[in-house]
């Protein structure tokens, strides 16, 4: 009994610092998110530009991070990289509160909350899988992914209370307070993550040692990570084309970007709220029963029914239930299903590889299925077209997800672990 207890304990305290950090990070995402959207909304036909320079911008980041990570120890690298992000906040907060250069600043603003996006949401994973490894993150994600929901609920919550009174300046400066919170947070997680009582014991942190684009060229030889990849491709291609359709909507029937703003946060939510439901009450019993790959599937067939439907009626009534069912599935189901995926693979992989395809896989997803809307649209092809694109897109999506929870069976099998190569 004493050696469970022992054990216990730093399970306990590594899912309540983990819950916090999450839902600041979450919070502080959330909370300017129905901003970003409200400051580009005039500006919905450029998307596909500034999913271009996201991609860029990633591009240019996941090498710089690889770097980074040869030099420093990377549970010491997180905070910093989040003190970087919570001053950009605040720049932000001057330029948007003095109304300098409305256009150029809500544009670049766009791309840089798409990276902060990407880059905070998978550090953090990152660190987890090195603390918990496999067996004890199937315990600890769903009470850390809760957390994150709690956050996610907040961040919209409080922008829908708040921007009427403190503006959009005063929302950016809260988000760089609550990320802030978060760095507090990673602390408590590197301290009782490494308490932790794992058979194969938790790895030092020491820096990797490797070159700016060795992430790129481990997925390059890893039939593994590439399905992962190819699934990430695929995961953002369906979202990008509902974003797309969700600004061309929105654009039409809300002109004012206050009252823009408020539907966004009220999309989102509901989104969170419901992820809550699912976090807690369905996510962990189906990943035990079933797997990963079995609950991977449901992203896919929820998206190809979306589409379709708001082909069918593009009408905000069913923009606003085809999004909060697919983000429902996406953050509720599909991300810590995605996430065990990286806990069988090495522990470069989880910082190097997972941060490539987190971010450049993401927004390469993004980049393609943008131009290839504003393709469709171009030549006049209406809604038949654009379910007709994504069909076959939902059809290798759910190979991937098949393909993909078997890979992960055999590797816990055969005792895969973060010390062998992924």
């Amino acid at each position: 009994m004493s050696n469970r207890v022992r054990r216990s304990k730093p399970e306990l305290y590594m899912a309540l610092w983990g819950a916090l950090t999450f839902g600041a990070l979450l919070a502080s995402y959330m909370a300017f998110r129905p901003i970003r959207d409200a400051l580009v909304l005039g500006d919905w036909d450029r998307l596909p530009l500034l999913f271009t320079a996201t991609l860029v911008a990633v591009t240019v980041l996941s090498p710089v991070w690889s770097t980074v990570l040869g030099r420093v120890r990377p549970r010491r690298a997180i905070p910093f990289a989040f003190h970087v992000f919570a001053i950009c906040c605040l720049g932000f907060a001057v330029l948007v509160g003095n109304d300098v250069a409305p256009i150029a600043v809500s544009r670049v603003f766009y791309v840089w909350s798409a990276v902060f996006n990407l880059f905070v949401i998978s550090v953090f994973w990152s660190l987890l899988a090195d603390l918990l490894g496999p067996l004890i993150a199937k315990r600890l994600y769903g009470p850390i992914a809760a957390g994150g929901t709690i956050g996610a609920i907040a961040g919209p919550a409080l922008t829908r209370l708040l921007v009427d009174h403190i503006g959009i300046d005063g929302v950016l400066v809260l988000s760089a307070v609550l990320l802030e919170v978060a760095v507090i947070g990673v602390a408590g997680v590197r301290r009782w993550g490494e308490q932790l009582d794992r058979e194969d014991g938790v790895p030092l942190d020491e820096p990797a040692p490797g070159g700016a684009f060795r992430g790129f060229t481990q997925v390059a030889r890893s039939p593994y990570l590439l399905a992962i990849v190819a699934y990430v491709l695929c995961t953002a291609t369906a979202a990008t084309f509902m974003y797309l359709e969700q600004a061309a909507i929105t654009a039409a029937e809300y002109p004012n970007r206050a009252d823009a703003a408020k539907l966004f946060a009220s999309i989102d939510f509901w989104t969170n709220a419901s992820t809550f439901v699912v976090q807690t009450v369905i996510a962990g019993p189906l990943l035990a029963l079933l797997g990963p790959g079995i609950v991977l599937l449901a992203l896919p067939l929820a998206q190809a029914i979306g589409i379709s439907a708001l082909a069918s009626a593009p009408t905000i009534a069913t923009l606003v239930a085809v999004q909060i069912t697919t983000r429902t599935l996406t953050h509720g189901l599909t991300r810590p299903a995605r996430e065990l995926l990286f806990t069988v693979v090495s522990r470069d992989d989880k910082y190097r590889a997972k941060h490539a395809i987190d971010t450049v896989g993401y927004r390469l997803g993004d980049f393609g299925s943008a131009w290839l809307h504003q393709g469709l649209k171009a030549l006049g092809l209406g809604s038949v077209a654009l379910v007709g694109a994504m069909l076959p897109v939902a059809g290798i999506w759910m190979g991937l997800a098949l393909f993909l929870g078997v890979g992960y069976r055999r590797r816990v099998a055969t005792g895969a672990r973060e010390d062998r190569p992924g």
